[in-house]
């Protein structure tokens, strides 16, 4: 009679057994919920945080809800730029994969003032020198095939880092970017037939650096030449550059 007693407690015990699991999972779902809230709660201050810093910025509205089954659409891609800017791009990228150079010698940039189009001076020139190599005359033909379809202003820039060109070549930075600029200049419009009233040519020597000149990465990518496609101001500017 005990044994069987003692049976009939483990049964009774065993079948209240699965309200201990039943109440566990109650209390997981319930701390789920009360963190999916709280984290749903933090990304809506993020968000009014954002959109209040960018129209303050740019006096714009940015950000804001908009009518059921309508699209966000951005101020950037409102702006007529972002387009002739993905153009270029698509185009500067095509180029590159038909004459087999290597990407990172050529970066193009959507600035508030127009595209860039940054070209290292390793595909242009040898080094300290003002004269074309051979295998850049492809390289800028088909940089004037993109411009000739396009109707906007050219500037050419001439960028250096800050070693002194050596002994013999150049006075300092400021003639070897400046020369630079020209001879692009004279091969986009003697040679590949472009416009000369399009272009200027400017050269800032090592003051307008886009990395540090303290490392051998940031010298190269300083020495470039600049091709700047200047775009009509439009009334809603870009949030900064654009790679």
């Amino acid at each position: 009679m005990l044994r069987r007693g003692k049976r009939h407690a483990e049964e009774h015990e065993n079948l209240e057994r699965w309200l201990i699991t039943y109440a566990d999972l109650i209390t997981l779902l319930l701390v789920f919920f009360v963190v999916m809230y709280s984290i749903s709660k933090a990304d809506a201050a993020k968000f009014r945080a954002v959109s209040a810093s960018i129209r303050a910025a740019f006096n714009i509205d940015v950000l804001q809800q908009p009518p059921a089954g309508q699209r966000i659409t951005s101020p950037l891609e409102q702006d007529p730029r972002l387009t002739a800017y993905l153009g270029v791009r698509a185009q500067v990228a095509s180029l590159l994969t038909r004459l087999g150079l290597d990407r990172q010698n050529v970066d193009v940039e959507l600035t508030p003032e127009g595209i860039v189009i940054h070209l290292s001076d390793d595909l242009l020139f040898p080094p300290g020198q003002a004269q074309l190599r051979p295998e850049a005359a492809k390289l800028l033909d088909g940089i004037a095939g993109i411009l000739a379809a396009l109707p906007n202003e050219v500037r050419v820039e001439g960028h250096t880092d800050n070693i002194p060109p050596p002994p013999g070549s150049y006075p300092d930075n400021w003639e070897l970017s400046v020369m630079r600029a020209v001879v692009t200049v004279r091969y986009l419009t003697d040679v590949s037939g472009l416009r000369p009233e399009r272009f200027s040519a400017v050269g800032y020597g090592p003051y307008r650096p886009r990395a540090d000149n303290s490392t051998l990465e940031g010298r190269r990518k300083n020495r470039r030449v600049d091709i700047v496609i200047v775009q009509p101001m439009t009334a809603q500017p870009t949030a900064g550059p654009i790679s």
